[in-house]
C-alpha cells in the first residue's frame, strides 16, 4: 500500500515532465485503499484532490502520446491502459477506408510496425478486427498472426 506522501511525490513528478511516469498495474486500486483508510476528512479531501490531479495530468498526457503516435511505456496502471487502447481503437474506427478485411487475431501482441512502415496493434488473442490496408492483412496472415473470416 502506498502512503499519502508517496501520492504527493508522484503527483509532484507527473507535473516535472511531459512524459508519463510509469506506475504499477494497481496504483489506482492501490491509492483508493489508502483513500477509504485516511480517518480524517480533510486530508481525505486533499487526498482525493490530489488523486484526481494525478489522473488528469495522466489522461492529458495520454492524449498527447495518441496524438503524436508514440508509444505509451510500461508499466501502466490498468485503467489508463484500457483507456489509452480505447480511444487508439476509435480513431482507428472513424479513419478506416470502406474496403475492409475481417481479421481474428491468434494471439496477443504490441503495436508492430510492419516492413513497409505502418503501425499495426496492440490486439487482443481473438480479438476482430477490420482492416483497410492489404499489405497489412498479408503481413499478419504470413507472420501467422491471425486468420481472415
Amino acid at each position: 500500500m502506498r502512503s499519502w506522501e508517496s501520492v504527493f511525490e508522484v503527483l509532484k513528478n507527473e507535473k516535472k515532465t511531459g512524459e508519463i511516469i510509469p506506475l504499477e498495474a494497481d496504483f489506482y486500486l492501490g491509492i483508493a485503499g489508502l483513500a477509504s483508510s485516511v480517518p480524517d476528512d480533510q486530508e481525505r479531501n486533499n487526498l482525493n484532490k490530489t488523486i484526481e490531479a494525478i489522473k488528469e495530468r495522466r489522461v492529458q498526457k495520454i492524449l498527447v502520446y495518441i496524438a503524436y503516435g508514440k508509444q505509451v511505456p510500461a508499466p501502466l496502471p490498468t485503467e489508463e491502459e484500457d483507456l489509452y487502447n480505447q480511444i487508439k481503437r476509435i480513431l482507428k474506427k472513424d479513419s478506416a477506408p470502406t474496403n475492409q478485411t475481417t481479421v481474428r487475431i491468434s494471439a496477443d501482441i504490441p503495436e508492430i510496425i510492419t516492413t513497409k512502415g505502418s503501425k499495426i496493434g496492440p490486439f487482443k488473442q481473438n480479438e476482430i478486427v477490420k482492416m483497410g490496408d492489404t499489405e497489412d492483412v498479408k503481413f499478419i496472415i504470413d507472420n501467422k498472426i491471425g486468420e481472415i473470416i
